[in-house]
């Protein structure tokens, strides 16, 4: 838990930095285009505070940020201060649960993810973010040997994570990968750069630096089961004579 609190704690700071900012600004303009036919009441979002902007995507009235560090609350976002391992909701409670590069953060990913799904409403969703290990954001986790924010957390393959949903009888519904350009600090060569977000998405598309994944709970049919009838009927036989009885009391 201390690990876990300190890389939270790196990663929120580094959402405040140049890069991090444009992460963070990138991922609300993909969300928002994203989710504008998505309705519902109860969204949550597991992440750190500098990610509740996410949430501003949704148009669900109930809104949660879920997060293990301290938040200055506001009066838009209901705060909840936990762990990530095991979440306080009720199976099947929540309309949609967003997942932005936590996954990363964690030694048991796949136990936050299979929670995660636990607590979506049948035909509720579940959008994961995470950085793309195919991609410059990859190239530069490679190259870094410093142990820095983000380049230290796990780069998992959507791939990887498309199984877990799989595995969670979780429907894939859409997949995407944005941010093309390379994870430079120089801020003027980043906005010179501005061009390879259109060839990108015209000509590299699955070399995005972010990708999205939505997935839908999938609703398991009801099979009817056909009752029956155990009770001997000697009795009603008994108590309604048949015709050759009737015959001979006449």
């Amino acid at each position: 838990m201390p690990k876990l609190y300190r890389m939270t704690q790196h990663w929120d700071h580094w959402l405040t930095q140049f890069l991090g900012q444009h992460v963070v600004a990138a991922e609300r303009r993909c969300l928002q285009q994203l989710l504008s036919s998505y309705y519902g009441k109860y969204a949550l979002l597991l992440g750190v505070p500098q990610q509740q902007g996410l949430l501003k995507s949704t148009v669900m009235p109930c809104q949660y940020l879920m997060t293990p560090l301290l938040v200055n609350k506001n009066k838009f976002t209901e705060v909840i201060e936990s762990e990530f391992y095991e979440l306080p909701f009720a199976s099947g409670s929540v309309d949609l649960v967003l997942v932005p590069h936590t996954l990363e953060h964690l030694d048991n990913p796949r136990k936050l993810l299979s929670e995660a799904c636990r607590i979506v409403k049948p035909e509720g969703h579940i959008i994961i973010l995470g950085f793309n290990p195919m991609s410059l954001w990859g190239l530069k986790k490679t190259m870094t040997t410093a142990n820095v924010t983000p380049w230290n957390s796990h780069f998992i393959q959507s791939t990887t994570v498309k199984k877990w949903l799989g595995l969670a009888d979780f429907e894939l519904v859409l997949q995407d990968t944005f941010l093309f350009r390379p994870p430079t600090r120089h801020q003027r060569l980043f906005r010179k750069l501005t061009f390879l977000e259109w060839l990108g998405n015209k000509c590299y598309k699955p070399f995005g630096g972010v990708y999205v994944l939505i997935a839908k709970a999938k609703v398991v049919p009801l099979t009817p089961i056909r009752m029956r009838w155990q009770q001997k009927l000697s009795s009603l036989h008994a108590t309604f004579p048949g015709p050759s009885m009737r015959d001979s009391l006449k």
